[in-house]
């Protein structure tokens, strides 16, 4: 059957998964745009979404029809209206043929998750269907069970970490530099790790700079570390920001007063820009240990706080080592330095290291004493 869903938060690999499902459609490019249907969150309802599968070919062998959003927005309308009614039970005669109208009038109707799951099954082998998702629907759900079932196939593409990021990158430079690439590979592994710090999880800012590099090292040549450092600045300030405040908050005084020198001195970043970042990391960590106490799961909090799954399950991690007490403590003390830098109490590069080292003993302080009474 068909029905292919591409879900999760990495959309650059959705988006070259989904070209590649219509590619192997075969579909002809001046009759493409005829044979082809787009639904969002918004446009869909089932019986244009069943036309569209359903329709005949137009000079082709087949069709195509993308969703990006239905299965999410499905889950949030409650509109009874919109609600399409169960399909008719066979027929049938005598006392049977009544029994069976009167059971399907009490049934109650088919909900919108319902009718596509009841659906899916019966798409033509003629059309490609692509659901595209941030999340897939929970497993029990409706929706759940029929993307389980046989013919539906079903691809995850989360956030890569660690080595995962660094072959991700190493692989769309290969990608971007195609029969140009060097036989070892058109980027380098230091390469690939600098970059992976500088660009953390955000997949379409790593996709542009690794276009970018290797356009920069033209034919021939693999991108290397010094070209990162070269032509990716705001990314190294980026990069080392978010490594200042996961220093800060994992206690870790000697790597902190590291970035802390390394962005003031290395670059135009001032010490105000500098406790403004850790305010702003202190205050997540603290809202986001408030919603996991509060019974919310990592997918409720990232799309609340607008983070990717696993950012969210690392803060909460390092939240709930620290405790509430010591991020409220850290709160206050990134505020006061704030006013003092602001007044002038204190010069602005003093008041900055200052707070640095406080917080990060405060971390080391809170985590061992959290350790201790467990």
């Amino acid at each position: 059957m068909p029905v292919h869903v591409l879900a999760g938060p990495d959309d650059v690999s959705i988006d070259e998964a989904l070209r590649e499902l219509v590619a192997r459609s075969r579909l002809p490019a001046d009759m493409a745009e005829a044979n082809t249907s787009r639904f969002d969150g918004a446009t869909f309802t089932l019986e244009a979404f069943r036309f569209a599968c359903e329709a005949m070919p137009f000079l082709a062998d087949g069709r195509v029809v993308t969703c990006r959003g239905v299965i999410a927005a499905l889950g949030a309308r409650a509109a009874a209206s919109r609600m399409p009614a169960r399909r008719a039970a066979p027929a049938s005669t005598g006392a049977a043929a009544r029994r069976g109208r009167k059971a399907e009038a009490d049934a109650p109707p088919m909900t919108p998750e319902e009718a596509l799951a009841a659906y899916l099954p019966q798409v033509p082998p003629t059309t490609l269907v692509v659901l595209v998702e941030a999340d897939l629907p929970p497993a029990t759900s409706t929706l759940g069970v029929a993307l389980a079932g046989r013919g539906i196939t079903v691809q995850s593409f989360p956030v890569p970490e660690g080595d995962a990021m660094v072959r991700w990158l190493r692989e769309r430079a290969r990608r971007a530099a195609g029969a140009d690439a060097p036989a070892s590979g058109a980027m380098t592994i230091d390469a690939a790790r600098a970059l992976a710090a500088y660009v953390g999880s955000d997949v379409r800012l790593a996709t542009a700079e690794v276009r970018k590099l290797v356009t920069h090292a033209g034919v021939g040549r693999a991108v290397e570390a010094r070209d990162v450092e070269l032509l990716t600045p705001q990314a190294a300030t980026t990069a080392r920001v978010w490594e200042l405040t996961q220093a800060i908050l994992d206690g870790q005084r000697e790597r902190a007063a590291a970035r802390l020198s390394q962005l003031v001195d290395g670059s135009d970043y001032r010490p105000e820009q500098v406790v403004a970042a850790v305010r702003s990391a202190v205050a997540q960590h603290l809202n986001i240990l408030a919603l996991a106490e509060a019974g919310d799961d990592d997918g409720a909090i990232g799309r609340r706080m607008k983070m990717q799954p696993f950012a969210v399950r690392m803060t909460r991690e390092r939240a709930a080592r620290l405790g509430h007490r010591a991020l409220a403590y850290m709160h206050r003390q990134v505020l006061e330095a704030d006013v003092s830098l602001k007044t002038g109490r204190a010069p602005s590069r003093l008041a900055a290291e200052l707070l640095v080292i406080e917080l990060a003993a405060r971390a080391v302080q809170a985590m061992q004493m959290r350790s201790a009474r467990r």
